[in-house]
């Protein structure tokens, strides 16, 4: 299972069985967007991507050795009908490569880094950010119908299906806290890595992105999306002030109480989504298809 929402890899013990792994690893905890998981790190090697048409002219590509932390997790049994999934790869093996998710055609094209951008024109570039050292993305959200483009976090998670943000996102769009407010709505149950749930009401909301800040006299404004991009399709997003949120985005000592948002699956796969491979710094891009 590939999530972007995640910081490393995770293996389940039945794994690192038949892997052979034998060396006894630290116990860490794995960061991931819907919650953190905890087990040995142990070294992968030899791990290689297979089945696939690489510029080499093999069906494998060789992967550098990857860090992955060993656990069971909820996500493990997600489908009835196919065997279990017995690992996730994170963002140290994605940020290997301009990654391709391209939503509609049902396919991931692993480009070599720098090289997707310039191959494929069209699409709308969002500026974004590592967060911390956690490897994982963010960029500014706003939702459409905010009054005063106050721009929140938004991680993009692949790996969660729906959209979560926290009571401070929803202050600023407008939302109340009276949970009589959305008693019509259905509530959702959000199960992390760390297999802890929690039910969360839920609204719906259209979101779009904007882009980096400069100055209007003595006001910070932030730059629109281009002309041409249309915002996403609203989803039913859930509320919820996840761990996550105060402790991936705080700086280890004090915890965030921003805006946050989980940017997941339900709008991530309206359309093709391109993350920029890592470097050096943390500025990234992410290039969306402007229109489904």
């Amino acid at each position: 299972m590939l999530d972007s929402g995640l910081t490393t890899e995770l293996i389940t013990p039945h794994l690192e069985n038949v892997l052979g792994i034998q060396e006894s690893g630290a116990t860490v905890t794995g960061i991931a967007a819907g919650g953190g998981n905890t087990g040995k790190l142990v070294k992968l090697s030899g791990a290689s991507l297979c089945c696939g048409s690489f510029a080499s002219g093999n069906s494998e590509l060789p992967l550098p050795p990857l860090y992955a932390v060993v656990s069971d997790f909820p996500q493990e049994h997600l489908d009835p009908n196919h065997d279990p999934v017995e690992g996730m790869l994170g963002m140290e093996m994605l940020q290997l490569f301009d990654a391709d998710f391209d939503f509609p055609k049902e396919k991931l094209r692993l480009w070599t880094p720098g090289t997707a951008l310039s191959a494929n024109k069209g699409l709308a570039q969002i500026p974004a950010a590592v967060l911390n050292e956690s490897g994982l993305i963010g960029i500014r959200i706003i939702s459409t119908s905010q009054a005063l483009a106050q721009p929140m976090i938004g991680i993009i998670d692949c790996g969660s299906s729906f959209t979560i943000m926290n009571w401070e996102a929803a202050n600023i769009i407008g939302l109340p806290r009276d949970e009589k407010f959305y008693r019509d709505s259905p509530s959702i149950l959000g199960v992390g890595v760390d297999g802890r749930p929690q039910k969360m009401p839920t609204t719906k909301i259209q979101f779009t992105f904007c882009g980096d800040p400069y100055s209007s006299g003595d006001v910070l404004k932030f730059s629109p999306p281009p002309p041409y991009w249309k915002p996403w399709d609203p989803v039913t997003v859930g509320i919820g002030d996840l761990p996550v949120f105060a402790d991936l985005l705080g700086d280890g000592k004090t915890p965030y109480k921003g805006p946050a948002v989980l940017v997941g699956l339900d709008i991530l796969s309206q359309r093709r989504v391109i993350i920029e491979a890592g470097s050096s710094s943390r500025r990234r891009r992410l290039a969306v298809a402007p229109s489904a």
